[in-house]
């Protein structure tokens, strides 16, 4: 494999929003291994206002979500997700103080509080927050051996305004 090709590869899906919005979650395998599912399709924004950060209805697009298989992709969106009948992840809110947040986020139909971290970096709310899928219903999920374990990472990337 090319040096050219892999640098796409590891741009692609380590620093998927490097330049822009979007999520990317951390998914590791049982019994060994991991992968990164991504998606652009992100719509929102965070407000700085003071020194706290809130944001409401960020819309996550799951119809696009990668993996970089696309059988694993079809697995994910058509049996797990259900993206015909849930084609959308949405943090319904969020408040954060000093580097730590808290909100909700409906998946599946299904809200949960969430907690976790982020950082302001230049016009981008950087936040990041670990799930777990069995809280939104989604679990079993095997293919030829390999499982997935209930807790993923997840790392999105919002544009930030600041309330005048």
């Amino acid at each position: 494999m090319r040096l050219g090709s892999i640098l796409a590869i590891l741009f692609s899906f380590g620093i998927a929003y490097a330049n822009g919005t979007g999520a990317v979650i951390d998914v590791n395998l049982i019994p060994a291994g991991d992968f990164k599912a991504k998606t652009d399709d992100i719509k929102g924004e965070a407000v700085l206002e003071g020194d706290r950060v809130i944001a409401r209805n960020i819309v996550v697009g799951l119809k696009d979500l990668k993996t970089g298989i696309s059988l694993r992709d079809k697995h994910a969106k058509e049996k797990y997700l259900e993206v015909d009948k849930f084609p959308e992840a949405v943090l319904v809110y969020a408040t954060g103080k000093d580097g730590k947040g808290e909100g909700r986020l409906r998946i599946r139909g299904i809200e949960k509080e969430i907690r976790g971290t982020y950082e302001i970096v230049g016009d981008y709310l950087k936040a990041d927050f670990p799930l777990k899928l069995s809280d939104f219903g989604i679990t079993n999920i095997k293919y030829m051996g390999l499982g997935v374990d209930d807790i993923v990472n997840v790392h999105v990337k919002v544009p930030l305004r600041k309330k005048e």
